[in-house]
């Protein structure tokens, strides 16, 4: 009972928390990209903008009080680019051209929901919305020896693991999915 008392409310707030609408990419002026995130709830986000490659030209956290930021793209040679705009919760992606002195956004936005991951009482919860994605999962000590691992394919992960007979230590969560890898580490 306890426990599809929990996954009732986990359902209810993860509909509230992942109901809020992406960032809005437009493009102002001449090589300007204005970024809105005021659709989500984050007192924060973190904006990035990177080459075809991967490679992070800009790295900024931005408060999110202001709703609105403009990037200068003056001195970004013609070519493709993303930006992705984070929270704790999420990450949007949306790619760009840049053709002379002209900024061509893409329509398609790449949402991308982030895992929680709480260590509690030797208990690790473990949320995630995969959305149907693989996802793999692996717990290492602090000399990276793996001391558990297991895969899901399920729309949605809601995963609690008992590590009482855990010896002491520093381990690390990490999850593998949709191409990224996400860390957290914990001390028992």
């Amino acid at each position: 009972m306890k426990t599809q008392i929990f996954l009732i409310l986990f359902s209810i707030l993860s509909s509230a928390i992942f109901a809020g609408s992406n960032p809005s990419i437009l493009v102002e002026r001449a090589k300007t990209l204005v970024v809105n995130t005021s659709g989500w709830k984050s007192d924060k986000v973190n904006v990035q903008i990177k080459e075809a490659s991967g490679t992070i030209i800009m790295d900024e956290v931005v408060s999110n009080l202001k709703n609105s930021r403009s990037y200068n793209l003056k001195n970004l040679p013609s070519g493709s680019y993303t930006v992705e705009i984070s929270n704790e919760l999420k990450l949007t992606v949306q790619s760009f051209e840049i053709e002379g002195n002209f900024v061509k956004t893409s329509n398609d936005i790449a949402t991308l929901y982030k895992p929680v991951v709480n260590w509690n009482n030797n208990h690790l919860d473990i949320n995630l919305l995969t959305l149907g994605a693989k996802v793999e999962l692996n717990i290492n000590d602090d000399q990276s020896n793996t001391i558990f691992e297991k895969k899901f394919d399920t729309p949605t992960v809601h995963k609690r693991y008992d590590f009482s007979k855990l010896e002491a230590g520093r381990y690390t969560v990490n999850i593998y999915y949709a191409g990224r890898t996400f860390s957290k580490s914990f001390t028992k």
